[in-house]
């Protein structure tokens, strides 16, 4: 089962006082706050969803519509969106779609776009890899680390490479390698990767007010952002990020 969560991180420069209307300026939208849903109540794929984590200061506003766009547009326009963030010294833009094999970060400093990288499986109309920028000193370590293709009954050319680093020794096959350079920036900016953590954060969930239900109702494919026409499975229990299929 796989981890499907994109969104923002930074740290506020200044306390945010009313997240409600950070949100809705945020996202140009009027929204909610809702309690806790259910995973068959809530998907930040969708585009009036959002979800907020408060890391003891490092905040993670996680919305689809907030991030795909620019990752896979690396001209897009992030100073408008440094500006309503209250300007901080930096944020990352990010994406973890695990089963779906998109992962991705666009890292903004004062506004500027700095470094992105995003790696897509199967997404027609983008390239397998998108880069712009320089390569941060954490990625330099995995795209510069000894390798070996991996044993395997396929063709020698059908064959990935397995990185690897020694001291303590980790293995990462070349398919995981930004998922992995994801997680470690995110852990030397903020100190906390979402989805790899034992560490219970401040929960807020958003939603647009038009689309709050007046009873509980099951998202569906058709109600899914058209890049992510997901099917989500009534059987599901697990925390709401974590589907068998992401983008």
């Amino acid at each position: 089962m796989g981890v499907a969560q994109a969104g923002i991180a930074f740290r506020p420069t200044t306390e945010i006082a009313d997240l409600k209307r950070f949100v809705s300026e945020l996202l140009d939208d009027r929204y909610e706050e809702i309690p806790h849903p259910n995973v068959r109540e809530f998907d930040i794929r969708h585009a009036g969803d959002v979800m907020v984590q408060d890391f003891g200061g490092a905040v993670f506003i996680c919305s689809d519509a907030l991030a795909w766009k620019h990752l896979e547009d690396q001209s897009s326009d992030v100073s408008s969106l440094h500006q309503r963030l209250g300007s901080p010294a930096a944020f990352m833009v990010f994406c973890n779609y695990d089963s779906g094999g998109s992962y991705g970060y666009a890292l903004v400093e004062n506004g500027l776009r700095r470094r992105s990288r995003l790696q897509t499986t199967g997404v027609s109309r983008l390239p397998p890899l998108l880069e712009h920028g320089q390569p941060t000193i954490i990625e330099q370590r995995w795209l510069s680390a000894k390798w070996y293709l991996e044993d395997d009954d396929c063709p020698p050319e059908e064959r990935q490479r397995v990185f690897y680093l020694e001291n303590p020794r980790v293995e990462v096959a070349e398919y995981f390698l930004t998922q992995q350079m994801l997680g470690d920036i995110l852990m030397d900016q903020y100190g906390v990767c979402p989805w790899d953590t034992t560490t219970e954060p401040i929960y807020h969930f958003f939603r647009v007010g038009s689309n709050i239900p007046d009873a509980e109702t099951e998202p569906t494919s058709e109600k899914l952002p058209r890049s992510e026409a997901a099917e989500l499975s009534s059987k599901q229990r697990r925390p709401w990020w974590r589907f068998f299929r992401a983008r």
